[in-house]
Order: structure tokens, then C-alpha cells, then sequence
């Protein structure tokens, strides 16, 4: 089977067993997988609609200050974020869970929700809408729709819990209306933008 099977047959199996920890085993980790699976499936689709890989021209230098400064940014922010009282981990408790959040359970789904969004601006400048225009239509669409589906699953055993927003704490179901539009963009918008910025340091 060639390269461009497998890579994303591995995408989906990840994400399936993903689905099975959460809704047969409630294993709280089971956002590792699904992260990883979503990232991988993501990119994949990016690959084959857009013209150019991103990070394709990129130095190892480059790309390692790229996590390197996105994994620093991920700490402070959920480390804002619990002292702040807008949410907490109810399952996890040991070094160990903390290990393994801050790479597999914020920083790939910052990568998997950057590419929803670039997913989204690629198929809108199909339509001959403008490359800003499209991007912001590609956060606000897909997104959106990849935060609605990451929480739909977390919600069924809680591996991060929130407890409330800044702004407004209006809820539909379990889900709050802030962190699934601003929440889920930033998270979105931050590592394109610095995926922007190191792009133009030429140094490395």
C-alpha cells in the first residue's frame, strides 16, 4: 500500500480508537489519540487540496522553534486558565497526566484546529472568494464545526471540564457559547500566526 494510504488509514484508525476510550472504556486520555488521528486526517486533506504543504520549505531550526514557542504558549495559557477558574482537569492527577496534556492535548489540537481553518479558506477561494475572506470563513465554518465535535466527545467523560467564560457564561446543553466560537479560534488563529512569523526569520 503506498505512502499517501497509509498515512491516512493510520489517521483513522487512531481516531476510531479514539471513539472507543471515550465512549466504551471513558478513559480520559483518550484526547491524545483522538488529537493525534484528527491532526493527522486534517492535514492530509490540506495536502491534497492545497498547492503547497505547510512547514514544507521550513529548516529543522525553523520547526522546532515553532512547537518549542507553541508548547510554552499552551502551559501559560492553561495555566492562566485553571488559576483564572475557567476550567479544570476532573481525572487528571499526577505528573504523568501532565506530561502527557501539554503536547498531545493542547499542543497537536492547536495544529489540527489551525488546519480546519486553512482547510475551510482553501475550498472558499475555490469559490473565488478573497484569501483574507476565506480564512475568516474557514475559522468561522470549520473551525467551529471541529470545536463542536472535539466537545461533543469530551463531554462524555470530561477529560478537561469548563466552568465557566469570560464575557458570558451562556450554555446550549453542556456546551459554552464563548469557548466554542472565541475559545476554539484562538486556539485556531494563534499557531497560524506564528506559523507566519517564523516563516519570515530566514536566520534559521
Amino acid at each position: 500500500m503506498k505512502k499517501s494510504k497509509i498515512i491516512p488509514c493510520i489517521g483513522i484508525l487512531l481516531f476510531i480508537i479514539s471513539i472507543i476510550q471515550v465512549l466504551i472504556l471513558k478513559q480520559a486520555h483518550y484526547y491524545i489519540l483522538f488529537s493525534i488521528g484528527a491532526l493527522i486526517i486534517l492535514s492530509q486533506i490540506y495536502n491534497k487540496i492545497s498547492k503547497q504543504k505547510l512547514f514544507q520549505s521550513w529548516t529543522k531550526k525553523q520547526f522546532s522553534l515553532f512547537l518549542i514557542i507553541l508548547l510554552i504558549t499552551c502551559i501559560i495559557i492553561d495555566k492562566i486558565g485553571i488559576s483564572s477558574g475557567y476550567w479544570i482537569y476532573p481525572l487528571y492527577n499526577t505528573l504523568f497526566d501532565e506530561i502527557l496534556k501539554f503536547p498531545f492535548e493542547w499542543l497537536v489540537p492547536f495544529l489540527y484546529l489551525m488546519y480546519s481553518m486553512l482547510i475551510g479558506q482553501k475550498i472558499f477561494e475555490k469559490y473565488n472568494f478573497k484569501k483574507t475572506t476565506s480564512l475568516i470563513l474557514g475559522l468561522i465554518i470549520f473551525t467551529t464545526i471541529a470545536g463542536i465535535i472535539t466537545e461533543a466527545f469530551n463531554i462524555q467523560i470530561f477529560s478537561w471540564k469548563i466552568l465557566s467564560m469570560p464575557i458570558s457564561n451562556i450554555k446550549i446543553g453542556e456546551f459554552f457559547i464563548i469557548f466554542q466560537t472565541i475559545g476554539y479560534w484562538l486556539m485556531a488563529i494563534i499557531p497560524y500566526i506564528l506559523y507566519k512569523l517564523i516563516g519570515r526569520v530566514k536566520w534559521l
